[in-house]
């Protein structure tokens, strides 16, 4: 595996990056970058749901969607990404374990007690300090995911709207509280210190000398794909629809919530929104349904003919269809 170190800034050309490198790249990567200030909302969320759009617009944070599933997370520069693409198909929840090692690796070289926690969270003193997510491709697994060093909490828990049901049952308090950065672990350095502490116990973890430089030709068409899919608006916030029906439900997989429209008692267009995680797009499911009555019995038998596991972790299909009663 070799370790890449990405300088750009721009959340929308580093993620276009990532999806390029990890797509097409042959070899396994992990690759380190940053964004300026900046919400980054899950591929399956409603973002006007999830940001305060008012205080958003007037700080002039940009709001960009990931391929991913999961929840969504403000970055800053006190903030360190990392990617990691590696070949095969890792499906399921145990993935997420299993590619956060090196990284609990990494920080546990450093001196902090990291361990992964939960279904995508690695904790130090039993907070939070780095959530993921990842999203499976044709043979490779894209997984990604943020690191608290310095990032400032007070803008997070402004621009953000918390899920009061997923704080409510883990028994916290407070985004503050369920967070930290690691910086209370590391009280003597700044962030360019934890930087090239970071990226020499990956490099020693991963057995490298150095870091490998960005491979050519993949930077002009991120910009490309920066310009098509996101800095749109359409991807970023979704179109609108004139959904009448919307219901939300809690899972161990996460929360999701179904947005519906009915023409003659049949499900015209179906949307599902939320923090779960999936190895493709719940959007197959939401195909799957149009034309189905609505009827909690004939959207649970669509549901059990489905893969349902496959878009939608730790999400049953007889609770998911009760959400349509």
């Amino acid at each position: 595996m070799e370790l890449f170190v990405n300088d750009s800034t721009d959340p929308a050309f580093n993620l276009a990056l990532e999806e390029l490198l990890a797509a097409e790249y042959p070899g396994e990567f992990l690759m380190l970058w940053r964004n300026g200030p900046s919400i980054i909302v899950g591929r399956n969320q409603n973002t006007l749901a999830e940001i305060d759009a008012d205080i958003v617009r007037a700080r002039g944070i940009p709001v960009v969607r990931r391929t991913t599933g999961g929840g969504a997370v403000y970055h800053d520069l006190g903030n360190i990404n990392y990617t990691i693409a590696k070949n095969g198909r890792l499906t399921g929840g145990a993935a997420f374990a299993e590619c956060a090692q090196v990284v609990v690796a990494a920080l546990r070289k450093m001196g902090a007690p990291a361990e992964f926690s939960g279904r995508n969270d690695i904790i130090v003193d039993g907070r939070k300090v780095s959530g993921s997510a990842k999203r499976v491709l044709e043979e490779r697994t894209l997984f990604h995911g943020t690191m608290l060093f310095d990032t400032d909490l007070s803008v997070l828990e402004t621009v953000l709207r918390p899920d009061t049901e997923k704080i409510r049952s883990k028994g916290i308090k407070s985004v503050r509280s369920r967070v930290m950065n690691l910086r209370e672990i590391f009280p003597e350095w700044r962030m360019d210190d934890f930087r090239r502490a970071f990226r020499a116990a990956l490099l020693e973890e991963l057995k490298l000398d150095g870091a490998s430089p960005l491979p050519e030709g993949f930077a002009p068409r991120a910009e490309e794909l920066a310009d098509r899919r996101y800095r749109t608006r359409e991807w970023n916030f979704g179109s609108a629809y004139p959904f009448e029906f919307r219901r939300r439900g809690r899972f161990p997989g996460g929360s999701v919530e179904v947005a519906a429209r009915i023409e003659n008692n049949r499900i015209a267009e179906v949307r599902f929104y939320g923090d779960f995680f999936g190895d493709v797009p719940a959007d197959e499911i939401a195909r799957r349904l149009v034309g189905c009555p609505f009827e909690v019995d004939a959207v649970a038998l669509v549901l059990r003919n489905c893969d349902l596991g496959r878009c939608m972790h730790g999400v049953d299909a007889d609770g998911l269809a009760a959400l349509f009663e």
